[in-house]
């Protein structure tokens, strides 16, 4: 027993001994998982020095904030970066080396005044060997610019002037800080700022719906601006607000947009698509959707496409945009003499024939998300139902196929369904020329294939069947029309 006590108590001192190396290599692991070059993540400025070429010394470091981060060894073995030669002087440039990196503007200033007539520095932020150091790149540029300029005119850096030490630690605090920094140097003030480096935003497109996500100081179309109380007076508490009172259009920003971003952004209201916005400001669309794109990139907006379809299933008191679109459409052709086919398509029992599986890859390949997904599959599948024969129901059976009647979601879902079969349509030659190309108008079920010749209306027909099989949609050739419209000549048959 006491040698089995002895073994145990030699365990546990073991254990307790190795504890903290264990520790120690475990969080050396878990840094080198989260941290490593290229992960994309922002750390701090190190250390900020300044490097020059002594005309005796050679390279070497005049001033550093903190003092001694960089040791003179590791100096000496970048030094040739640090001061490179000419044909790389004034670029920006980053150095990753000896668990560093270092993001410096090397500057070279001619003029007979110094010892060999040139004067060589550059100014160098440090950072971890695994952080991004891009958003630093044009701080580094700018102040290195002022610098030579600062050199040029009173020697500030050549002098090894006794504010190089404040000037750098104020620096370095301020960036890191609130990531921007004011220099003040007699008259002489530059404003350093560090920005965030985003991805270039995704193209958009005439049916995208932008959607604010941040103030942008304008009011909505007909609505004032809400006064400033004067200073001294309590405001009143925003909790009991409600939302229409409390919009994000309050933080005056106005003047740091362009005109053509001001005349729009009063028109984004998470509603509007951006066709829509282009004709209610009578604005380019193009320059419409540059400005949007813009938005987006500093995340002011955001956007969201909505199908070219979007008519299906909308409020009663929009049912008429279809009809409105159709009757336009043959009214011009009319005032030219110019002839418009059309084809009424209905599709039969249209809720009841979409096939599920087919329709939860439809809503994948649209990059819905998977969770989404699948709720929506949880949420369809497993369909009971039974059937009131007289006063008695039947045994309950289960549905396979089909959307569920007077669920609020089954419009979308069939909405999505049927977009994947129109969208193959709206690839082929053809429509009608207005303003725009135009070969699909519909409603709910209810679709019009245009085209100025028969044979585009055909053409449609047959794609829009071969798409809507695959989601076992089927066309309901009793309730098809088909209408040829010409100033000299109506005829309505059946297909």
């Amino acid at each position: 027993m006491q040698v089995q006590r002895r073994s145990k108590a030699s365990t546990r001192r073991d254990f307790d001994g190795s504890l903290e190396p264990n520790l120690d290599l475990v969080s050396s692991k878990i840094m080198e998982t989260r941290y490593y070059e290229g992960c994309g993540r922002e750390g701090p400025i190190r250390c900020i020095f300044l490097g020059e070429f002594h005309p005796v010394a050679g390279p070497k470091i005049s001033c550093q904030f903190p003092e001694d981060y960089i040791s003179k060894e590791v100096f000496d073995s970048i030094s040739a970066y640090i001061i490179p030669k000419p044909q790389i002087q004034k670029c920006t440039m980053t150095i990753n080396a000896l668990g560093h990196k270092i993001v410096g503007y090397p500057i070279r200033i001619d003029n007979p005044r110094y010892e060999r007539n040139v004067y060589l520095f550059n100014i160098c932020f440090v950072c971890d060997s695994w952080s991004k150091t891009v958003q630093y790149e044009p701080v580094v540029k700018k102040l290195g610019e002022h610098l030579t300029i600062m050199e040029e005119e009173t020697g500030f850096v050549s002098s090894g002037s006794s504010k190089l030490p404040t000037l750098l630690a104020h620096l370095l605090h301020d960036l890191n800080t609130h990531r921007k920094a004011t220099l003040v140097e007699g008259d002489t003030v530059m404003h350093l700022k560090v920005l965030e480096v985003r991805k270039d935003p995704p193209p958009v497109h005439d049916y995208d719906v932008p959607v604010l996500v941040a103030s942008v100081g304008l009011p909505r179309p007909g609505r004032p601006r809400r006064p400033i109380p004067p200073e001294g007076t309590e405001t009143q508490s925003q909790e009991h607000l409600d939302v229409e009172d409390d919009e994000p259009f309050e933080v005056d920003m106005a003047a740091e947009w362009d005109l053509t971003t001001r005349q729009i952004l009063p028109y984004i209201n998470s509603y509007n698509h951006v066709s829509k916005i282009a004709a209610d400001t009578n604005v380019e669309k193009t320059l419409v959707k540059s400005c949007i794109q813009n938005l987006v990139y500093y995340g002011v907006v955001s956007t969201i496409y909505t199908y070219k379809n979007e008519l299906l299933f909308v409020s009663l008191a929009n049912v008429g945009n279809p009809i409105f679109t159709l009757k336009q459409l043959m009214e011009k052709k009319w005032e030219y003499a110019q002839s418009i086919h059309s084809l009424f398509v209905d599709f039969a029992k249209a809720y009841d024939s979409i096939d599920r599986p087919t329709l939860y890859r439809i809503l994948t390949r649209f990059k819905i998300p998977q969770k989404l997904v699948r709720m929506v599959e949880v949420g369809t599948r497993e369909s009971r139902m039974t059937v009131r024969v007289g006063a008695s129901p039947t045994d309950e059976f289960d549905v396979v196929t089909g959307l569920r009647q007077g669920d609020a979601l089954s419009p979308m879902l069939f909405n999505l369904a049927l977009e994947h079969a129109i969208r193959k349509v709206n690839t082929l030659n053809g429509g009608v020329w207005l303003n725009g190309q135009h070969r699909v108008i519909g409603y709910a079920d209810d679709l019009a294939l245009l085209g100025e010749r028969k044979q585009h209306v055909i053409d449609a027909l047959n794609c829009l069947q071969q798409e809507a099989s695959r989601i076992d949609l089927r066309v309901s050739h009793e309730k098809t029309e088909y209408l040829h419209m010409h100033r000299y000549k109506n005829i309505s048959e059946k297909t």
